[in-house]
């Protein structure tokens, strides 16, 4: 019973390990785009792309679930109720696209994780 508590254990680990390295967080900044007399206010976004393709938005209200389109080399789909999000791997430009007609473009950098939950943004400060 002690040697199986044990394995169970490390194999908990061990999965815990590989799905931190499977998810890579990306911290998002821009503004809505279009239509261009709605207020220019920043929007900052974290997006995390998971292990079997799960899509996590936290948009500054609490984790948003979204379903994904499509993947390939070039681009990421995904929906959520309110609106179809876009992202382009190589540029790290995302694109959210609402069903009101609003668009938003932003710019997204990869979150560097320092243990203990918290992550370092582009700018080199540590966050909770």
């Amino acid at each position: 019973m002690f040697w199986t508590s044990i394995l169970a254990l490390i194999f908990g680990l061990t999965s815990t390990a590989v799905f931190a390295e499977d998810a890579r967080q990306l911290t998002c900044s821009g503004m809505m785009i279009e239509p261009p007399a709605l207020s220019q206010s920043p929007e900052t976004v974290l997006l995390t792309l998971g292990p079997a393709q799960k899509v996590t938005l936290d948009l500054g209200k609490g984790m948003v679930n979204a379903r994904k389109v499509s993947d390939n080399k070039i681009q990421l789909k995904f929906r959520t109720k309110d609106f179809e999000g876009e992202y382009f791997h190589y540029t790290g430009d995302l694109f959210f696209i609402y069903k009101s007609g609003h668009l938003m473009k932003l710019t997204c950098q990869k979150r560097e994780t320092l243990g203990l939950g918290r992550a370092r943004g582009a700018s080199g400060s540590a966050w909770q």
